[in-house]
């Protein structure tokens, strides 16, 4: 059975980025073997932001996951996608989560931002968090973690301690 997975980066300090967006303080672990290869040979789908979606074509990296790509947004680019498997949706994300899961048995990757991250797990909808916390304090940005109506409750699953001080904290929802 597939599992839905929020694998994601942050600083020590709690944020997915910096001001503006910024994401430069992960590019010092861009030749760091921290288990990507083997993680995203796992994953079916993607469900990603729409900022997230922006900030990778922003960089360059449209065709860095071959996989079909759910964005979360209220407007559709005005550009099209190069790819045709990058489906722009304003559905409830449960229903988003539900269509992804038709099209693969393999995981589904909740990619990002906070915002997304936030309500996947406020709605229940997250099996595991694979969060690689990097070691640099931003002060500022963007916090993956914000208020929640109520706690969620996880289990510790694993760490794992990569070069450079990275550390990848696995968590699975109780």
């Amino acid at each position: 059975m597939n599992k839905t997975i929020l694998y994601i980066a942050m600083s020590l300090d709690g944020f997915v980025s910096g001001k503006n967006d910024d994401i430069s303080w992960l590019f010092r672990y861009n030749d760091v073997d921290y288990g990507y290869d083997e993680f995203f040979s796992t994953i079916g789908v993607i469900i990603q932001g729409r900022r997230t979606y922006d900030i990778e074509m922003q960089y360059g990296w449209e065709n860095a996951h071959p996989v079909p790509t759910f964005v979360l947004s209220h407007h559709v680019p005005e550009h099209k996608p190069q790819r045709k498997d990058v489906f722009f949706t304003a559905e409830d994300i449960a229903e988003v989560l539900k269509k992804a899961k038709q099209l693969t048995d393999k995981n589904v990757w909740i990619a990002g931002g906070a915002n997304v991250a936030q309500q996947f797990l406020s709605r229940g909808l997250v099996d595991e968090i694979v969060l690689s916390v990097v070691p640099v304090i931003l002060g500022d940005g963007t916090r993956l973690f914000g208020k929640t109506d109520k706690p969620v409750e996880l289990s510790f699953r694993e760490v794992r301690k990569f070069d450079r001080g990275l550390v990848q904290l696995i968590y699975a929802r109780e």
